[in-house]
């Protein structure tokens, strides 16, 4: 029982990785697809006709290239049937919504963004302004919009992975919100939810398998701090999917207000606020919430320090340092191949690198500090949306191919 459960396994998961290479490439000859995924040809064909007779994917007959004078009957390549379900991504931020409708293939066909206080609403409320936007979105596209099968979502803050509620964020006033399940209800519709960095860390590791493999860890710093880490080539979100909540990890006990509501936190030390209420020499005991400012101060504060004032400059050195103290923490237990640092924030690395370079060889000694890849990588709002789509699609077949 066992060795024919490990096979029907194997031929499962063959499936899935057929499935995501087409979903890559689009159109393929079974040769191609072999080669690609390392599957021999007997295993492809037995594999494609299967997924074939399941409605998932479609064969297409090229005919040869007559401009190259070549001759012989229609090549028979492979495709994604774009009909077969459809994915709705939502991605929430402090005070915006995106969505996007998109098909079996991954190719969208409609999107809607829209701003909106949710940071002031209760959890019902804005359950209820999403499932109405979900519903408009759907009505734009009717015939699709019989067919959706998934909504994922991705929030900033804390995240339950068991039961799908957001335990904390800074995209909504309440905690301990029933996202899914509510939603689910209301839209008859199954809905996942995620944290927004570790879709960051799944769109890299599709984009590069070879960079972005292993074990490696991303750092997204902007209005607030996440992390998303990678163990063995896949995500890790921990029992509870709290894992990896990195700004709000302990940096110094009785520390800077953070916008969680705790003292010390390494968010209240690297993120907007922090450089604003340090510029502004204003008490640690600050909250967040008591600051105004806009993105032109941060501007302005990067190219005060960039002319050579010492205090703009002091402000950048010291979220640095705690930035470095927490990395070399990081790299101590975890012992990543690669940290990857990203969001807005990198934007004044030049300015951080110094103070972060102090504090990562504060904590680490130097053997340990040269065996990992520092990498900075310029932020794209993309990266979210590209691991929200990855997430979909792959619930979409696991439902889908039993």
């Amino acid at each position: 029982m066992i060795e024919k459960a490990s096979k029907e396994q194997v031929r499962r998961q063959n499936r899935f990785v057929v499935l995501s290479t087409l979903r890559r490439h689009t159109t393929l000859a079974r040769v191609d697809l072999g080669r690609l995924t390392g599957l021999s040809l007997a295993a492809v064909t037995s594999i494609t006709a299967d997924l074939k007779d399941r409605g998932l994917i479609a064969e297409v007959e090229v005919q040869p290239n007559a401009s190259a004078n070549t001759r012989g009957r229609p090549r028979t390549y492979l495709r994604l049937r774009d009909d077969v379900a459809h994915v709705i991504t939502v991605k929430l931020s402090v005070d915006r919504v995106s969505l996007a409708l998109v098909d079996y293939t991954g190719t969208q066909h409609a999107e809607a963004k829209f701003m909106v206080e949710s940071s002031d609403m209760g959890g019902d409320a804005f359950i209820a302004l999403l499932a109405r936007e979900i519903k408009a979105l759907m009505k734009s596209e009717p015939l699709r919009a019989r067919s959706v099968m998934e909504i994922t979502v991705a929030t900033q803050g804390i995240v339950g992975k068991r039961n799908g509620s957001i335990i904390w964020s800074p995209t909504i006033a309440e905690r301990q919100v029933e996202l899914t399940a509510k939603l689910s209800k209301t839209l008859g519709i199954t809905c996942t939810l995620y944290n927004d960095t570790n879709m960051i860390a799944e769109a890299l590791h599709r984009q590069d398998t070879e960079k972005y493999s292993g074990n490696f860890v991303v750092v997204y710093i902007d209005r607030g701090v996440g992390m998303g880490i990678f163990i063995k080539n896949a995500l890790y979100r921990g029992e509870t999917g709290a894992a990896a909540e990195y700004g709000h990890s302990p940096f110094t006990p009785d520390g800077a207000a953070c916008r969680c509501g705790k003292k010390g936190c390494l968010e209240a030390y690297i993120a907007d606020y922090a450089l604003y209420r340090e510029a502004q020499k204003l008490p640690k005991e600050t909250a967040p919430s008591a600051m105004f400012y806009g993105p032109e101060y941060i501007q302005n504060l990067r190219e005060k320090a960039r002319e050579g004032n010492a205090q703009a400059q002091k402000v950048f050195t010291d979220a640095g340092f705690a930035l470095g103290v927490s990395l070399a923490r990081t790299i101590s237990l975890l012992d990543p191949s690669r940290i990857v640092l990203t969001g807005k924030a990198m934007q004044a690395y030049d300015l951080f690198k110094h103070g972060m370079n102090m504090g990562l060889e504060s904590g680490l000694l130097a053997p340990i500090l040269d065996s990992v890849n520092l990498e900075v990588l310029p932020w794209d709002e993309d990266f979210i949306l590209q691991g929200l789509l990855i997430k979909a699609l792959k619930h979409l077949d696991e439902a889908l191919v039993h």
